[in-house]
């Protein structure tokens, strides 16, 4: 027996056997003393799952406490009324050697060659020289590129995959490049190589090890104060690099979520600044609520629980009554 179904697909009554990531882990002693349990999550790259593993042994304790990856063989039992499932365990073992965690961690849809390409062209297109060549000692370090290619924009929120930062990053480009199209009065080249430079912290602050993670420095310092060292420093190595441009652009990436409540120390109290944190938090606003309504595709739900970052429940059936893009190209419609 051995479903590979993804947790997002699971149903009640299913048999499950396959590897998971161990997230979280819980021992509680019963009343008698002497029996344990062990309350896991544990996850793929479609989401979460609980699960129970009832009766451990001490020896079975001791081996889960110090897995981050596991065969785990069980059964759906519970579904609870918010939608969510619950697996009780009959068996956990260390994953045989040989066995790929590449399903563990989701990856970006979309091809993220294209979107270093056209990251390339909007680099191409600065004219500023100082900016351009900012731009060109990140994005032309091989060990930088490589890892922006696959590490995550976030831990849960939004792009929370591989390559998230890449598509992200792209993404606030592109809102700023239409930005200014409509409002010229902002300067281009400086929001767009702030648009490219904005989460550059994040490859300090996130890493993959099978899941996403935050690395110690992320947890301590954070990816905006990260990425202005970061910038700080390759600024210094520019020849004649200007003094206030560089105070300028410190100035929109220390500022760009926002609000101080949002982590920015500072808010954002130039032009761009301003257009770089609505353009951010747009595409994560939007990105996120995509997630969350794939997450509840199979819960029959029309309504999702309280959404904490944007402090309402969100109904989740829209597209029954307003349709899909590809609903009206598949019909044909001629209104």
């Amino acid at each position: 027996m051995k479903n590979e179904k993804m947790i997002v697909d699971m149903n009640l009554g299913d048999r499950v056997k396959k590897v998971f990531y161990l997230k979280e882990a819980e021992f509680r002693l019963r009343r008698d003393g002497r029996t344990i349990d062990g309350f896991l999550r544990i996850s793929d790259s479609s989401g979460d799952l609980e699960a129970v593993y009832w009766g451990l042994t001490g020896q079975k304790l001791e081996q889960v406490e110090k897995m981050q990856f596991a065969m785990i063989e069980g059964q759906i039992n519970k579904k609870k009324s918010s939608g969510q499932m619950q697996m009780s365990i009959t068996s956990i073992e260390n994953v045989p050697e040989g066995i790929s965690f590449d399903d563990l961690i989701p990856s970006s849809s979309i091809d993220i060659e294209k979107v270093m390409k056209e990251i390339d062209q909007k680099i191409s297109s600065i004219k500023n020289p100082y900016l351009k060549a900012l731009l060109h000692s990140f994005f032309n370090d091989k060990n930088i590129r490589k890892e922006f290619k696959i590490i995550p924009a976030a831990k849960k929120l939004h792009h929370a995959f591989k390559g998230g930062l890449a598509e992200h990053t792209l993404n606030v480009s592109r809102i700023c490049e239409t930005l200014c199209e409509i409002h010229p009065r902002i300067n281009r080249d400086f929001l767009i190589s702030a648009a490219l430079l904005h989460d550059i912290g994040k490859l300090e602050e996130y890493q993959l090890s099978g899941t996403i993670e935050h690395t110690d420095k992320g947890k301590l310092i954070g990816h905006i104060i990260i990425g202005t060292e970061m910038v700080e420093k390759r600024i210094r190595q520019i020849e004649g690099f200007p003094e206030d441009l560089a105070i300028m652009l410190k100035h929109t990436l220390l500022s760009h979520h926002g609000k101080l409540e949002y982590g920015s120390p500072k808010l954002p109290s130039i032009l761009p600044a301003i257009a770089l944190f609505y353009a951010d938090d747009a595409d994560a606003k939007i990105n996120g609520l995509i997630a969350l309504k794939d997450e509840n595709k199979n819960l029959n739900k029309k309504w999702s629980e309280w959404v904490w970052w944007l402090e309402r429940p969100i109904f989740l059936a829209d597209d029954e009554i307003i349709g899909k893009n590809e609903d009206y190209e598949e019909n044909g419609l001629n209104l």
